[in-house]
């Protein structure tokens, strides 16, 4: 009974490390401005507004768009729908990324990028998938620490640390990682199925699609490549989500990540998904470490990181 009981203790201590560990606030701070940049760059991408927010641009008026597309064209109102929407999106990232009004920011970058794809989905990459899976797991973390507007108006007007981001669970920032555990097993399960990844030549076709390459004429000195990087990629991205489970594997799957993401940027022409994923990586940093930076850089008071201080490194 006594070992019953014991067992269950340490069940109890492992669950409440896993989901409710406190946690300086400053690496949600950093999500919240690389991913506050990497919305404003997408949202900015799509334009001229005319074209991909209006309902007379490239958007498919009958049906979708939750109704009102049909609706606002009938009543003339889409140019200024268009632009209000465009630049209530943009000034929400850009709130986010400065940290005014955080809370608020996010949420509201959140909404307008989930209710893009309804509005037209034509333009739109995975990048705005993982963007809008990343801001609905920041909704539930205080991303308002050093630096940001509000933490420096908290410090002007005096106010406690809970006003400036104090201390919080951990568990958004799991979710996180484990969204992006996901969004690799799932890609690679799915590659898995088709002929291409398993004989090696899905490299090798993706490079030449006029569609993706980058370049007017792939460069054939990558031609011995394209097998091995085929199957290091089919290999890398099912094993993603177990090499996490290894401090050691989880640095190599991570550099290993960052050098494929970036030879994608570089060779293919996928929007800024790359640099979405990339950015995503960030969650996988200490935030122990994250924090001791910014109080080095910004000022945050030692006893705010000291206090709590993650028990090991996560990388």
């Amino acid at each position: 009974m006594t070992e019953a009981i014991r067992a269950r203790a340490r069940l109890q201590d492992w669950w409440d490390h896993l989901w409710f560990q406190s946690v300086p606030p400053d690496l949600f701070a950093l999500l919240r401005m690389v991913f506050g940049l990497l919305g404003l760059a997408a949202i900015l991408e799509l334009t001229p507004v005319s074209m991909y927010w209006a309902v007379d641009g490239i958007a498919p008026v009958p049906g979708g768009g939750m109704g009102l597309r049909q609706l606002l064209l009938q009543r003339g109102l889409s140019d200024a729908v268009s632009w209000a929407y465009f630049l209530g999106l943009s000034t929400a990232f850009a709130c986010m990324t400065v940290g005014f009004r955080t809370r608020a920011a996010v949420f509201a970058s959140w909404l307008g990028t989930s209710l893009l794809s309804p509005w037209n989905h034509l333009p739109l990459t995975s990048a705005i998938h993982v963007l809008t899976s990343v801001l609905f797991c920041l909704l539930w973390a205080r991303c308002d620490a050093a630096p940001s507007v509000d933490a420096w108006l908290a410090r002007h007007r005096h106010r406690g640390e809970d006003d400036i981001g104090g201390p919080q669970p951990i568990w958004p920032l799991r979710l996180i990682r484990m969204q992006v555990c996901v969004i690799y097993l799932n890609s690679g399960l799915w590659k898995l199925m088709y002929d291409t990844w398993r004989d090696g030549t899905a490299v090798h076709y993706a490079i030449n699609l006029n569609i993706f390459h980058r370049f007017p004429y792939p460069p054939t000195f990558l031609e011995p490549l394209t097998t091995v990087a085929t199957y290091t990629t089919l290999v890398w991205e099912i094993g993603f989500a177990f090499m996490m489970m290894n401090r050691v594997t989880r640095r190599i799957a991570l550099w290993l990540g960052v050098s494929m993401h970036l030879g994608m940027a570089f060779m293919l022409e996928l929007g800024p998904f790359s640099f979405v994923m990339i950015a995503s990586y960030l969650a996988f940093l200490d935030p122990a470490k994250v924090a001791s930076f910014s109080r080095r850089r910004f000022g945050t008071p030692p006893e705010a990181v000291a206090a709590t201080a993650v028990q090991r490194s996560d990388v």
